[in-house]
Parts: C-alpha cells; sequence; structure tokens
C-alpha cells in the first residue's frame, strides 16, 4: 500500500477528509436549523406569555367594573389587581353610574384610576 496518489486518483487519506468535511457541514448546518427553531419556539412562547398576561389583565378589570355594579359579584382578587382594597372599602353601595364612561384603554389609565375616579 502507498501512501503516495497516483496521478488522477485520491489517497484514502483525501477521501476521509472530504467525508469528514462534509459531515462536519451537514452537523452545522443541523445544529444552525435547530438554533433557528429554538429562537422562534422562545419568541413564540414569549408572544404567548404577554397575550396570556394582557387577557387576564383585562378579564380583571372587566370583572372588577362589573362587581363596582353589581353587589352580589364580588371583586376579582390576585396580584394584578392593585385596586382591591380601594373597591372592598366602598362594597357598600354600588358605585355612581359615571356621567361619560371611558374605557381605561382610551384614557391611557390603568384599572386603579377608575375607583379613584368614581369615589
Amino acid at each position: 500500500m502507498t501512501t503516495n496518489p497516483q496521478p488522477g486518483r485520491t489517497s484514502a487519506l483525501d477521501e476521509l477528509r472530504a467525508v469528514y468535511h462534509e459531515q462536519l457541514t451537514r452537523l452545522a448546518a443541523e445544529r444552525d436549523a435547530a438554533r433557528r427553531q429554538a429562537r422562534r419556539a422562545q419568541a413564540q412562547a414569549d408572544v404567548a406569555r404577554a397575550d396570556l398576561a394582557s387577557l387576564k389583565s383585562r378579564v380583571g378589570e372587566l370583572l372588577n367594573a362589573a362587581a363596582r355594579h353589581l353587589p352580589d359579584l364580588p371583586p376579582v382578587e390576585g396580584p394584578d389587581t392593585p385596586e382591591l382594597p380601594a373597591a372592598q372599602e366602598g362594597r357598600a353601595l354600588p358605585a355612581p353610574a359615571d356621567p361619560d364612561p371611558e374605557p381605561p384603554s382610551e384614557t391611557g389609565g390603568t384599572p386603579g384610576d377608575r375607583p379613584a375616579r368614581a369615589a
């Protein structure tokens, strides 16, 4: 067996290098694709968490707004509803109707702003 390739032929070592290089290139491409997929999945998870938090907050706002007008409906308790102590203090009578109701999203206010205005 000779280590010098014959003219026009590649040696076994050259063939092994070529196969090894192809495998490294393929593995690098698979790794990069997996990283891109993981980044996309992380971004989608972040969006889903933000959407869920937004929906929870909005549902809490709506339930607390309803609780101010319906004496039988207790206000929603939770860390996302800082207006609860003020809402619980005035539970004896329903909140007076706002003559010019504006949704909190249009005024830029937070749910905690509404009980202070109505009181």
